[in-house]
Order: structure tokens, then sequence, then C-alpha cells
């Protein structure tokens, strides 16, 4: 099934370059060519000038590197490769304000806040349009600055917040979470109460904005600043909207075939011929990739087992989803086995090459090696940024924080718990909510492992120590004792519990504003 390419391949915002300061470099390698220069004077006076200025404002999505390298920070995966080496500075508790990764992302999201803030002003300039249409585009543009605020504020805690084009010169100070918190909620409250935003598109817009995205996104940023009821009502109107539904194929949903499914509320497209990135580029050598991100031993003891422990092989009777997300020894790798043992003659072998893993396991999620054969290169899965399982998941939380357990909260769990390619034994009744609270945030590991939503979880819940001690990798027979054995890496891992849940202000920020604050406990 072959996807449109509307917002991945019209993402030509080169065109809008002179006046959008669109010159920096760009996540995930987006190739764009310019098709010549355009001034602010002549460009606001078509709708398609709008819709070209909108579709560069999603450009500045979350992609490969923020969806699954956020996970590779926690206690459930690696970030190995050299490609983003700095991420791991977050791991062992060396985060300074002038690591590279950072300042990266935050320079990603403010470009996408100061694009959106660029339609915003000048869109209503065009005369004689469609006010529908003027609408939707405003709604999609707003929705937009409102998702890059949300991981601004989950991310950094405390940032600048602009909401109008401002001068190159102009300095902002720091405002707190919680204003930027407010505001976000309510932009989203008036998009979704002004209807502008459609429930859903033509097949030529697939991928845009739409009202269920808006109600997803009250109810992530309301759940994770601990405003239960809000995001209990936006998750249920999700819900309610009753255009969604879980996909059957747990596994498939990250292929080619589950792309636009139903159950996909919100995601960063791509497309062959438009935006691409290296398919391979985090998975399993012996399929010729390169480990870059890779499943930790915190992730394998999260599954349950369904039947009882086989001394022989631990991997025997764990929750479906653990193999679906996972490559572990002993499992098809494309036409190969992957087998990363110490004693492994395959290209898989722990440290065997710059490109192999060295915890044992590799990232399975995202990989459909078919629709890559002929060129890993030329990937185009999308990374799901929001899915109804995780509206599910959030109803159910929100619930039982407010204390209001009742069966709608099981058979959320449970409705994910036992779709049909996963088929776990459904929740019981009777639970407290202390049972029920570690169970939901236990089902959130297992489900949404490697969609970047792990590290927002931590830091919400305030148990960043999980991500603290000796890091753990694949368990593995050994060649001469036949004993199992899990991989010691030997790197210890750490967590300053006063510091780490806010990054810090970038340096190169701190050097050019002198009115913005850093977050506590960093050091310029």
């Amino acid at each position: 099934m072959k996807r449109n390419n509307n917002i991945k391949g019209l993402l030509f915002f080169a065109t809008v370059a002179l006046f959008m300061g669109c010159s920096e470099g760009f996540d995930e390698g987006l190739d764009i060519e310019p098709t010549g220069a355009v001034s602010e004077t002549t460009y606001w006076s078509t709708v398609r000038d709008a819709e070209l200025a909108v579709n560069a404002v999603y450009a500045e999505l979350d992609g490969t590197q923020m969806v699954m390298a956020l996970d590779g920070i926690t206690d459930i995966g690696y970030h190995k490769y050299s490609n983003v080496p700095t991420f791991n500075d977050v791991r062992f508790g060396e985060i300074d304000p002038s690591n590279g990764t950072i300042t990266s992302n935050w320079n990603r999201y403010f470009r996408g806040v100061r694009k959106a803030n660029d339609v915003v002003t000048n869109i209503v300039k065009l005369e004689g349009a469609d006010p529908g249409e003027i609408a939707r585009l405003t709604a999609e543009a707003r929705f937009l600055r409102a998702y890059y605020y949300t991981q601004l504020s989950s991310l950094w805690c405390n940032v600048p917040l602009i909401t109008e084009v401002i001068d190159i010169n102009d300095q902002r100070p720091t405002n707190s979470r919680q204003e930027i918190v407010t505001f976000i909620t309510n932009e989203l409250n008036d998009i979704i109460n002004s209807n502008a935003l459609p429930l859903s598109y033509s097949a030529d817009d697939t991928g845009r904005v739409t009202q269920g995205a808006a109600l997803t996104l009250l109810a992530r940023v309301a759940i994770r600043n601990g405003n239960f009821q809000v995001a209990h009502d936006a998750s249920k109107a999700v819900m309610d909207l009753g255009i969604y539904e879980l996909y059957p194929n747990y596994e498939e949903l990250f292929h080619v075939v589950g792309q636009n499914s139903k159950e996909v509320i919100f995601d960063r497209q791509f497309a062959v011929g438009g935006d691409t990135y290296n398919a391979f580029g985090y998975s399993a050598a012996s399929i010729g990739g390169s480990s870059s991100v890779e499943p930790m031993n915190g992730l394998f003891q999260k599954y349950e087992y369904i039947g009882p422990v086989n001394p022989d092989n631990p991997f025997a009777n764990k929750d479906p989803r653990w193999g679906y997300n996972v490559f572990y020894t002993g499992q098809p790798a494309g036409n190969n086995i992957y087998n990363s043992w110490p004693n492994s003659t395959t290209p898989d072998k722990i440290s065997s090459t710059e490109f192999a893993t060295v915890n044992g396991y590799n990232l399975k999620k995202w990989v459909d090696y078919e629709s890559y054969s002929a060129n890993s290169n030329l990937g185009d899965i999308n990374m799901i940024l929001m899915r109804y399982a995780d509206v599910l998941l959030m109803y159910a939380e929100s619930k039982i924080e407010l204390n209001d357990i009742d069966a709608s909260v099981y058979k959320a769990i449970n409705d994910i718990r036992q779709r049909p390619t996963v088929n776990m034994p459904p929740i019981t009744t009777g639970k407290s909510q202390a049972e029920f609270r570690e169970i939901v945030r236990d089902e959130r590991v297992k489900e949404l492992a490697f969609e970047g939503l792990r590290l927002f979880d931590i830091n919400r819940w305030k148990i960043g120590n999980v991500k603290s001690g000796l890091l753990q990798g694949m368990y593995y027979k050994d060649a001469v004792s036949g004993q199992w054995k899990l991989l010691d890496y030997g790197s210890v891992a750490s967590f300053n519990e006063s510091r780490d849940y806010c990054w810090p202000v970038p340096q190169a920020e701190m050097d050019i504003n002198d009115v913005i604050t850093q977050n506590p406990g960093y050091v310029n």
C-alpha cells in the first residue's frame, strides 16, 4: 500500500527561506531543492502561498532521531552510534549547556515556532480567500506551534514564549513551564472549539492535523503536567469521535502495510522522492544495518511471561510485543537468523565491528526489511507521533489518578493487551488504585517502547532513578559453562534528581540572550 505524497512531497519550503530564515540544517536530512527566492512583500498573495508556508512548519516535526533516540537514553534502551554521541551525556549525568545534540533539537523546535508565527502573522494578508480554508491553515500552524512548545516545556521546562514574528536581534526572557502549559492548553482549546480542523482528509492531504490530533495533544500536555481531569476529558473526546481503532496486527502497525491505519492519529510523513531516511541506520547488522539504538535488559524485564519460564530459553513464553519490538538471538532477520552472542560468526556478534551491537539486542520496531530491500537509505516508514493506544492508556491513567476506577478503565487496558496479535491475559477486576497505577505505567512501556515517550513518562512520574545504575544488555548462553548470563556492559548511568528532569538552556542561546535564565543546577 503506497501512501500519498502531499505532506511528504510538498516540503519545498526553500521557496520561502529568504524571509523565514530557513537556512539552518534540518533534522533527518530533508531533501530540499531551492526553486527560487521570493520576498515577503510579494509572497503572501495566494492560498497556495499559505499552504507552502504551513507545509514548512511540518518539516520540523520529530523524526527517527527523536522518536527512537529519546528511548535510547532511558532504562529501556541504549543510544550507541557515533552520529549523535552527546545523547549519552544525558544518560551518564554529564549533560551541560554546550551539548550539541540538545542544542540542535532546541533550535529545531524553535525553528518550528518561528515558522508557525510567520504563518499566523501573515496569513491575514490574503484577500478573497475561502475563510474556511484560511481558518484551517491557521489552526494547523497553531497546533504545530503548540506541539513544539509541548516538547520544549517537557524537555527544558522553562523556555521563552514567542507568539509573534520578532526581529533577529530581539531578546526574550524565560517563561515558566506553567505559563507555557497554560498557553498550549488555551491554544488547543481554541482550535478545538473553533471546529476549523476536519476529522479526516482526502488521500491527497493525509498527514495533516485533524481534530483528533488536537484533542490528543491536549490530553498529552495535560497528563504530562498532572492535569488529570483535562487529560480524561480530552482522551474521552477522542474515543467518542468513533473514527479510531486499534490496528489488529501490532508488528505490522510499524510497517508499510500499517501506515495511515485507523490507529494512527498523527505522524511524521516520509516518502521516496521526498523526505526519506536511512531505514537501517539504527538496527540489525545482519540485514545491512547499524546498531545505533539498542533495547536493554530493562525493557526485557518489563514484558510478562504468559507461561512457565523455560530455563533453556528465557525468551520463550514472553509477551509477543517483546518479539515484535526486539531482535534477539534466534529470531529471523530478513533472510538471516539474528545471532549476537559472543561466539557468533555473523555480523551481529557483539562489538565485532563498529556497526554491531554492544549490548546484544537490536531494535526491530519500525524495521520492514521487505520494503527496504532495494535501498535502505530510502526509508519511508512514517514515524507515528500519536496513536489510539496511547489515547486509551491516557484515558485509563487519568481515571486511575482521579480515583474513578470503573469497567471502562479495565476495558481500555485490556483492549490493548488483547489485540489479536498480542493476546495477553486480561487484567482482572478488584485492583486498587496503587496496583492499577503500576499496571498502566508498565503497560505504557510494553506498548509504546521506542516511540519516544518513555523519557517523558519517567520525568512526569519523577522516577528518574530508574535510569541509574549498571547498564545491562542481553541474556546469552555461555559457550563454556552452558549457563545463561546477563551481559554486563560495564558502564554506570547516573541521574541527578535535583537537576536532570529539565535539560539546560543551550550555551549558544545564553551567549546571545542577556535576559534568558538558565535552568537550576547547570553552570554556563
